[in-house]
């Protein structure tokens, strides 16, 4: 009920609400301050929601890691930074631990006003904390990166906005490898290291948008730092190769994931058999997929993925049929309701 008149915008009915069932000894819990909180915070009352802040640990009830965020999120939004922080020494006075949500907030609300030392700033005691940036981190900073690089050059778009969601795709796909350099710069300074887990999110983000280019440009750099590729970042290549159709490349990035025991997902098996096949290099994916099944996939996920989801639904029948040879040559058991699937897609019915 009182989510219900929350939703309906009837603040001053939930808070008569709430003092009724005060009456009855039924205290409001958690979740019920923090949806009220949260709706005062939308019309920017923040005396108001401070009070009732205040009256929820007066009654006992603890603010958690949300209605916390609730505040920081609204003061951010309203560029006061200087009260945001407050809430976040209250925090962790409350012996809270700060999630990547809350540094995301500060991030992008710092680089909102300019202040892009101070983002990095917060990056920092991100890195301090033990917090693992996350893609989003990442994207705001480049947002803002890239937003200062355009109003110096009076040229693009104004990608400042207090939504830190916003954007983050077109960030993505007018990201350029002199805008990674510039963050990587701009980390060390600010004692930020870029480790795995950076180059594993700048590079997922940059297949997401399919620029292959970039993203092996930054692979090198990886390399170069002393920073051996993850399983993650191998299969992220591996399937923006696969889904442009790059199979040669594909084929090289596949080999180096063996010698370094990484297991490719099937998906990306799935895309490059079937482009083989498509490509008439029958002998090639023939021995892609005997690699396969050395991988120690479920045979019956084998089969389901690249021979049922693959070839068979591509109309490659003939070429699902000989693959099925080689499984069974190799004595690779799948379940009957398997079998009897793959058999009504190799039959046609």
């Amino acid at each position: 009920m009182l989510d219900g008149l929350r939703k309906e915008g009837k603040v001053e009915d939930v808070m008569l609400l709430m003092d009724a069932m005060g009456k009855f000894d039924a205290k409001p819990t958690v979740y019920t301050y923090t949806i009220l909180i949260e709706e005062i915070l939308r019309k920017s009352d923040f005396d108001r929601a401070n009070r009732f802040l205040d009256q929820m640990i007066s009654s006992g009830c603890q603010p958690n890691v949300v209605t916390y965020t609730a505040f920081i999120k609204a003061y951010c939004s309203q560029g006061r930074l200087q009260e945001a922080e407050e809430m976040v020494v209250k925090i962790k006075e409350e012996g809270i631990l700060l999630d990547s949500l809350i540094y995301d907030l500060l991030i992008n609300a710092y680089g909102c006003i300019g202040q892009l030392d101070n983002a990095f700033g917060v990056l920092k005691r991100m890195f301090n904390s033990g917090c693992e940036p996350s893609r989003q981190t990442y994207s705001i900073l480049m947002k803002h990166l890239t937003n200062e690089k355009q109003k110096k050059e009076g040229t693009g778009f104004d990608f400042n906005s207090t939504n830190i969601s916003v954007d983050n795709a077109d960030i993505w796909k007018i990201a350029d490898f002199e805008i990674i350099t510039v963050l990587f710069e701009k980390m060390v300074e600010h004692g930020c290291l870029p480790n795995v887990n950076t180059y594993s999110k700048l590079i997922k983000g940059l297949c997401k948008v399919e620029h292959l280019c970039t993203a092996f440009r930054l692979l090198n750099h990886m390399r170069e730092s002393g920073i051996s590729p993850s399983e993650n970042i191998n299969n992220s290549l591996l399937s923006c190769c696969c889904k442009l159709g790059m199979h040669k490349e594909a084929l090289r990035l596949l080999d180096s994931m063996m010698e370094c025991n990484h297991l490719a997902h099937l998906e990306s098996y799935k895309l490059l058999i079937c482009g083989l096949f498509e490509q008439g290099n029958k002998e090639e994916a023939e021995a892609i997929f005997c690699s396969l099944l050395s991988c120690g996939y479920n045979y019956d996920e084998v089969v389901w993925k690249v021979l049922i989801d693959g070839l068979a639904r591509k109309g490659y029948v003939h070429e699902c049929s000989q693959l099925w040879e080689i499984m069974e040559q190799n004595r690779c058991r799948i379940h009957s309701e398997t079998h009897a699937m793959l058999s009504r897609e190799l039959n046609g019915t």
